[in-house]
């Protein structure tokens, strides 16, 4: 009567060839393949669309994101609202992590799906120490969103942000720049009742409706 050694390697002296091909699969499933189903991931995206990566931008924890991007995670990738890590930290003004993204190569120009930039969402959310990183590392200053035709300096003039808007002029931006309706910073500014930030788009040129 076979032993159970013998019944074990039946199949291995009966066909060497394909039980040595079989065995090979076998031990690669268990090196690749197995570990990645047994470990416990997070769900990608969260109830807000965001991902593990703009979830750690958006509190500012700079550890975090720089642990996920060395474990391989695109600078760059984007979460359910198109928005990256480095657009996170602007809105949030997280500088620290900003200044890290930046001299990672994270993309300045990035556009979520309205169309906005980190530049733009710093300046919406007011964040004068963001904006400047941005505007310091080239951030394109007229880019408009695709809804409305708004730049980053209407915004700034609407809410009657006089630092920003200076930080903006000073960087280039079109102070003329008419939106989808017409709109400009100078009649944005008016409608508010900010009246340095009339006077200072005047100064740089803006020119009455």
């Amino acid at each position: 009567m076979p032993s159970p050694l013998q019944w074990l390697t039946l199949p291995y002296r009966r066909y060497p060839m394909a039980s040595g091909i079989v065995l090979a699969l076998l031990v690669l499933f268990v090196a690749l393949v197995l570990p990645g189903l047994l470990e416990d991931t997070p769900p990608e995206l969260d109830a807000q669309g965001r991902t593990p990566l703009t979830r750690a931008a958006e509190r500012g924890d700079t550890q975090a994101v720089l642990a996920m991007l060395d474990a391989g995670t695109d600078i760059d990738a984007s979460d359910g609202c198109g928005w990256t890590a480095l657009m996170k930290a602007a809105a949030n003004g997280h500088v620290g992590l900003l200044d890290a993204l930046i001299a990672r190569g994270g993309d300045l120009e990035h556009r979520d799906a309205a169309g906005y930039t980190a530049l733009m969402v710093a300046v919406v959310n007011g964040e004068e120490s963001a904006t400047q990183r941005l505007l310091e590392a080239g951030a394109k200053v007229d880019v408009a969103d695709r809804d409305s035709g708004w730049t980053a300096l209407i915004w700034a003039a609407k809410d009657g942000r006089l630092a920003l808007v200076e930080r903006l002029i000073e960087h280039g931006a079109d102070v003329n720049h008419r939106a989808l309706d017409d709109t400009t910073p100078l009649s944005w500014a008016r409608k508010g009742g900010h009246d340095a930030v009339v006077q200072r788009l005047q100064t740089a040129g803006a020119s009455a409706d």
